[in-house]
């Protein structure tokens, strides 16, 4: 949902901010502000439970407005800003242009959640903390120093990932180098908060549940910066230069057997054939696992097409397409996609030729690999 313009940065939430207002609201008003501040009525506490909660939203939003008010100062363009139940996303229109600017848009977002948090600490020293006010502020202030420093963790996609970025590639002169290095810092971390939410929630400990979705977040996220920086490798070639050519074609019709009398070990490269209609069209695909799996009784009946009919229909691509988007388009998918020529399958692209690709890219490779000797 649309949440309007912010200093001119258009600014949308998720359906699970709801969740998290609900949550936090819940939590103050039936538990924190009872204990902290007792014998004050059901109302006042939720009134001031649901009125902590929507600042604390706003803290988010200022957190990432920070955020792209300082990119904008470095000449970036700032998309969109979306709050969802973890915080916020920044949609920046690129990549920073210089490590510096990364790094100082990296720190804007924390840097104003510790202003806020202090900011709020001030407060309840004016107000007095022995009030439900009082007590709500330094609720704020904990939890918006709390935001800030662990942000500030080196890892990816956290802030504190971004200043890692930065700062190594400041030193290698290497932005997707220094990727790797905050993707990897990133993965770590979210490990260790995975298993520390394990252990809590063996423990009896409702926060654990909390600690484990943050770390799947944290692994999913630098998961998805390392794919990234691999992606910009892939930056020039197109499928046909990545693809495993179809050296047996599948037909629908055949049998099981009569498809495995084609195979020999240099034919079965990633364990993958599309399969081929009347019409020599791509009809889907089967894998060697599932020619395994068939009974040796049965190979001589069970058909080609009754196998594919076991899996998502794959992805079909022209050659000329650019090997970034077909990675990018079949990683929801199965990871495979054919590439077909004048209505035929002539190769396929899975992980493993992108992943190929990749790594062959990096030492300057730029010649097709199923060309190589």
């Amino acid at each position: 949902m649309s949440l309007g313009h912010w200093g001119g940065v258009e600014v949308r939430a998720h359906w699970s901010v709801l969740l998290v207002v609900g949550l936090f609201a819940t939590l103050l008003a039936t538990s924190s502000l009872p204990q902290a501040h007792p014998g004050d009525t059901r109302a006042a506490y939720w009134l001031v439970a649901v009125a902590t909660t929507v600042v604390f939203v706003f803290t988010l939003l200022a957190h990432e407005l920070a955020h792209a008010l300082v990119a904008r100062a470095h000449g970036m363009r700032v998309k969109r800003i979306t709050l969802w139940m973890l915080g916020g996303v920044t949609d920046l229109g690129g990549p920073s242009p210089t490590a510096r600017a990364e790094l100082f848009v990296a720190l804007a977002g924390p840097a104003m959640s510790l202003v806020l948090g202090a900011v709020s600490a001030a407060l309840a020293l004016v107000v007095g903390t022995s009030g439900l006010v009082g007590t709500a502020l330094v609720w704020l202030a904990s939890v918006s120093v709390l935001l800030g420093v662990f942000n500030l963790l080196p890892g990816a996609p956290l802030d504190g990932g971004r200043v890692l970025r930065a700062l190594m590639w400041w030193r290698y002169r290497d932005r997707d180098r220094a990727t790797v290095v905050a993707a990897h810092a990133g993965r770590l971390l979210g490990y260790v908060l995975v298993a520390v939410g394990v252990l809590n929630t063996l423990s009896g400990y409702a926060e654990g549940l909390w600690l484990l979705l943050i770390g799947w977040f944290i692994i999913s996220g630098a998961n998805a910066e390392r794919t990234a920086a691999g992606d910009t490798h892939l930056s020039g070639l197109t499928a046909a230069d990545v693809m495993t050519p179809v050296a047996v074609p599948a037909f629908s019709w055949w049998t099981v057997e009569q498809l495995v009398a084609q195979l020999s070990p240099a034919h079965i490269a990633a364990g993958i054939f599309p399969v081929q209609d009347l019409d020599g069209r791509t009809a889907g695909v089967v894998t060697l696992a599932d020619l395994e799996r068939v009974p040796a009784a049965q190979r001589g009946i069970v058909r080609i097409d009754a196998l594919a009919a076991r899996h998502a229909s794959p992805l079909v691509i022209d050659p000329d397409i650019d090997a970034a988007e077909v990675a990018a388009r079949i990683r929801p998918l199965d990871g495979v996609a054919v590439v077909e020529q004048a209505g035929r399958p002539i190769g396929l692209v899975t992980t493993l030729e992108l992943s190929r690709a990749v790594h062959l890219s990096a030492l300057g490779w730029r010649t097709a690999p199923h060309d190589l000797p």
